[in-house]
């Protein structure tokens, strides 16, 4: 099964070569930045300063990636049910034609994947012990994925079920977890589309 090209992998190509030319993920058949959020990119263009700008190291990094979502499979299914399950949702997840098409795709939605599980994974551990660092490092992951997809919101609806599952009593606690969990994607989405680009925090509802 070879690399998947079309017409979104080249415009991502190009998005991540433009961080390498200019600093930003310029796309220049659209004639300005590209509309996704940019951290997908950069981490692109930093493997390609180091390995050489081609789709064939982007396919790579993405393959890692992909491999890196199937570990957390496993250690999310290990962690809520057991040695079992975490190895049947892995084998599972990996032999999915998504799985199989995008890891070999130089597409941003395989990084988005590989920050949202593991968000969620070292958020499962956070609402277990309700520690405020691990709901920060948790919430740092989910900014992650948010700034390189936004379909990362959809981490935080078995993060919402896991919580409600444990019934936290202490809402003053509860509170201050939250406030952990959600300060970096605030942190981030501002320094990117309010000070580093210029777009406005509104941009980011604007993406496709």
């Amino acid at each position: 099964l070879g690399p998947l090209q079309n017409g979104d992998t080249q415009w991502e190509y190009e998005a991540a070569s433009g961080v390498i030319k200019w600093g930003m993920p310029y796309v220049i058949t659209c004639g300005n930045m590209i509309n996704q959020p940019p951290l997908g990119f950069y981490i692109e263009a930093l493997v390609f300063k180091i390995f050489g700008l081609s789709i064939d190291t982007g396919v790579t990094l993405v393959m890692l990636f992909g491999l890196g979502c199937i570990v957390l499979v496993y250690k999310i299914g290990k962690f809520l049910y057991g040695k079992t399950t975490g190895l049947l949702a892995a084998a599972l997840f990996a032999s999915t034609p998504w799985q199989l098409v995008l890891s070999r795709s130089f597409l941003i939605d395989v990084q988005c994947l590989f920050f949202s599980l593991f968000c969620l994974f070292v958020g499962l551990f956070a609402i277990r012990k309700a520690s405020v660092k691990l709901f920060m490092v948790s919430g740092t992951l989910f900014a992650a994925a948010f700034l390189t997809k936004l379909f990362a919101v959809f981490t935080l609806i078995p993060l919402l079920l896991f919580s409600v599952y444990y019934r936290p009593k202490n809402l003053r606690r509860t509170f201050s977890l939250l406030i952990a969990f959600l300060l970096p994607v605030l942190l981030f989405s501002f320094l990117w589309y309010q000070v580093i680009s210029g777009q406005g925090l509104l941009s980011v509802f604007q993406h496709d």
